[in-house]
């Protein structure tokens, strides 16, 4: 995922730096046609930016109340993993 994250944004880069250049020179049409292949690609890349980065394990904040502050410590304490019970 990281590989393709990578590669649509270079060709984003080269769609958006080559629109304004062609569309000088052949017209409106290939303008417009290289700046929705730029968006397109952009959008793919953010796509598989947001597929590729894991979320965060949820974190205590001042913000919950203190039964949900429990709930998110003990979570925490039960994915780690030195905290296993002993067989």
């Amino acid at each position: 995922m990281r590989r393709l994250k990578i590669v649509f944004c270079i060709v984003a880069c080269l769609f958006a730096a080559a629109a304004i250049p062609v569309g000088a020179i052949f017209g409106w049409v290939w303008f417009l046609a290289l700046a929705v292949a730029a968006a397109l690609a952009a959008g793919l890349m953010l796509f598989f930016k947001k597929r590729s980065d894991p979320k965060p394990p949820p974190a205590p904040d001042f913000m919950n109340s203190d039964e949900k502050n429990a709930e998110i410590r003990k979570q925490n304490e039960k994915d780690e993993p030195g905290n296993d019970p002993p067989a």
